[in-house]
């Protein structure tokens, strides 16, 4: 006979669960950025994590010094190394003003040659200073400028001040999270997140690493072919490499046109050292330094990039490898693991039986 009271308690249990999935998409289309500012915090406090637990194993400190002294490390090391290449940096980004828009016109006359580059620069104003905006538009782009830069400021303050929270005492937020779920399903869930740490932590200092491997380099090679602004084009690389897939080709299209400032040969030279650092880079750093980690499909991985670059700008763009990380730990744990190829239910009880 069909129990009425469990019917009905069944299918507002399946309205509750699909009104709160429903709910949650609404909230992720409609505040994305928030939710990319808090994944940026807790990507952060991964960071601060990993280092905290290796300074605990080998100093043997207390958590919270230990905290508090990889914080001091990490900033000290931003400030350190920016005290120590800022003036160099700065004198090189100025002149590069000057050098790229020399560049850009070497460009303009070589396309000039051509039937189908003259009519391509022919959509480029010959008096640039008609490009320029009226005063009251250039007022209003100042401001605008202004008001994001202030904008980022207190995002990234957020961000630290968030992280800080979260490193400071990570099973106060994990064991909330998880007492979300079903009693029965809350140690599932913690080993997930646990799982989900590793894949984060592992993830940043594998990118550091590359980051560093590719900074060096490049400033390396750079200066052997005597190419100008070699620093500062190399702290682009450096920065742009956290981008897997798009980063490393926008940075290579400044040094390409500062080489250009020298002659076709020296742009030639730059194409071939930078080419060279990202294929050695791509087939051989790569591989060895996140064969621990998550394997991303390089498809999968650019396509999540295009997505949260159209709906989320620039940040969705540099979020979107350590986002796709755990969220393929999740579909791997959850999804395929405990749905998929989950035992079924006849079977589990028929193997009981057998076994008593």
């Amino acid at each position: 006979m069909l129990n009425v009271y469990l019917y009905a308690k069944r299918v507002a249990i399946a309205a509750l669960v699909v009104l709160l999935i429903g709910t949650g998409f609404y909230l992720m289309g409609r505040h994305a950025y928030f939710f990319l500012l808090v994944f940026a915090a807790i990507l952060l406090a991964v960071l601060f994590c990993g280092m905290t637990d290796w300074i605990v194993d080998k100093l043997h400190l207390k958590r919270g010094w230990s905290l508090l002294l990889a914080v001091l490390l990490f900033f000290g090391l931003i400030i350190g190394a920016f005290w120590l290449i800022a003036p160099t940096v700065s004198e090189q980004v100025q002149e590069m003003q000057q050098t790229i828009p020399k560049a850009l016109t070497r460009v303009q006359d070589w396309l000039s040659q051509y039937g189908w580059g003259q009519k391509l620069v022919e959509q480029v104003p010959d008096d640039m200073s008609k490009a320029m905006p009226e005063q009251d538009a250039l007022l209003s782009k100042v401001s605008g400028v202004f008001s994001s830069a202030l904008s980022f400021l207190a995002d990234f303050l957020i961000v630290i001040i968030t992280a800080l929270f979260l490193a400071s005492n990570p099973s106060l937020y994990t064991v909330g999270f998880t007492k979300l779920f079903p009693v029965r399903n809350r140690s599932r869930v913690m080993e997930v997140l646990g799982k989900s740490y590793a894949t984060l932590k592992s993830w940043l200092v594998g990118m550091l690493s590359a980051m560093a491997i590719i900074g060096v380099s490049s400033a390396i090679g750079y200066s052997l072919i005597g190419l100008p602004l070699a620093l500062a084009l190399a702290l682009i690389a450096f920065f742009l490499a956290f981008i897997p897939n798009v980063g490393p080709w926008i940075a290579g299209v400044p040094a390409v046109l500062v080489g250009l400032t020298e002659g076709p040969q020296m742009a030639l030279y730059v194409v071939l050292v930078y080419g060279g650092i990202q294929m050695v880079e791509s087939y051989l750093i790569t591989p060895i330094i996140f064969q621990k980690t998550v394997d991303m499909p390089p498809a999968l991985l650019l396509f999540f990039q295009v997505l949260l670059g159209i709906l989320q700008g620039a940040l969705g763009l540099l979020l979107a490898a350590p986002i796709l990380a755990v969220l393929m730990v999740w579909i791997q744990e959850f999804y395929i693991r405990d749905v998929l190829e989950a035992e079924p239910l006849d079977a589990a009880e028929e193997h009981a039986v057998d076994s008593v």
